[in-house]
């Protein structure tokens, strides 16, 4: 049976293979997953469905690109028209299904897999099944980015795969304080919160560290490298994948052959038509240009990995 009529009749009871993309934030899970919306029978999460989630029938705005002859010109302009859909980032979709996905309030807090919700879990199953269903495919992918929440989601889709991007750690600190347009006070305000949470060493890190919203940071953001590192680490071979921002960047090629691999999917030809309109290169700016020579040793030190 060929792929496009197992999706044809793929039936709104039958789970569809589920694929997350994950890692810190601001590390570029949003660029891998723009990709790996594109195939034709992948389902996933647009954005006006992550702002109504109780609306499901918003799922079939995703069927828009796949129009004969209209669906690549609205491919190559998803960033730039309002009317096309764009996949959904972050955790609304799912901060609506599961309230233990992410706390009230964002309090610090590290989500573990007892904490499920049966029924939740049942309920957050039947949306996911209910998007492909109206998508019509047979493979779905999200992404959500900050705790791994690896063993969580596995509680609830227990052969979900995981791709984590991993980009420099500096890097990615250093974009969480300029880009959150500070949204990232609320975190630094709750430093002491989030130091309870963290390892004896990472808590003498804050400590002989000079106090400051990029150091808070860069010790956070490895943390997080630090939790993705072992919940990884359970999951079985061929359901865990690691991808470097960089080369997605300078050899997206390869990389996507590395992915679509991954994920049982063959390359797509419909990738050129989104490199097309979108110079992805420009998305790789240089930390250390912006920080004098104190703050960029400080910054190695907060971001250096822990002794094993």
């Amino acid at each position: 049976m060929s792929a496009l009529l197992k999706v044809q009749v793929m039936s709104k009871h039958d789970l569809p293979d589920m694929v997350f993309v994950v890692g810190a934030p601001r590390s570029g899970s949003r660029l891998l997953l723009d990709f790996l919306t594109v195939p034709k029978n992948v389902g996933w999460i647009p954005q006006k469905l992550a702002d109504n989630p109780e609306k499901l029938s918003l799922a079939v705005r995703a069927n828009k690109l796949n129009w004969p002859l209209l669906g690549e010109f609205y491919l190559e302009r998803r960033s730039y028209w309002k009317s096309v859909p764009e996949p959904a980032v972050g955790e609304a979709f799912w901060e609506h299904y599961l309230h233990s996905f992410t706390p009230a309030d964002h309090e610090p807090f590290v989500p573990a897999a007892t904490q499920v919700d049966a029924s939740e879990a049942d309920r957050v199953v039947e949306a996911v099944k209910q998007i492909c269903h109206v998508q019509r495919r047979n493979r779905f992918v999200a992404e959500y980015s900050g705790f791994p929440r690896i063993d969580y989601m596995r509680a609830i889709f227990p052969e979900a795969k995981f791709i984590q991007v991993i980009r420099d750690p500096r890097s990615v600190a250093y974009q969480m304080v300029k880009r959150a347009d500070g949204a990232n006070l609320k975190v630094w305000e709750a430093r002491e919160q989030w130091k309870t949470l963290m390892p004896e060493a990472l808590k003498k890190r804050m400590d002989d560290l000079p106090q400051s919203p990029l150091n808070f940071c860069g010790i956070l953001v490895r943390w997080f490298h630090e939790l993705y590192k072992e919940e990884m680490a359970k999951l079985p071979e061929g359901d865990a994948l690691e991808v470097a921002y960089s080369d997605l960047l300078s050899r997206p090629e390869k990389v996507l052959t590395k992915v679509m691999s991954f994920v049982n999917l063959p390359q797509n030809t419909r990738f050129k038509y989104y490199v097309k309109f979108h110079d992805i290169q420009q998305s790789n700016q240089r930390t250390n240009r912006s920080l004098n020579a104190d703050e960029a040793d400080q910054l190695e030190q907060a971001v250096a990995a822990l002794d094993d």
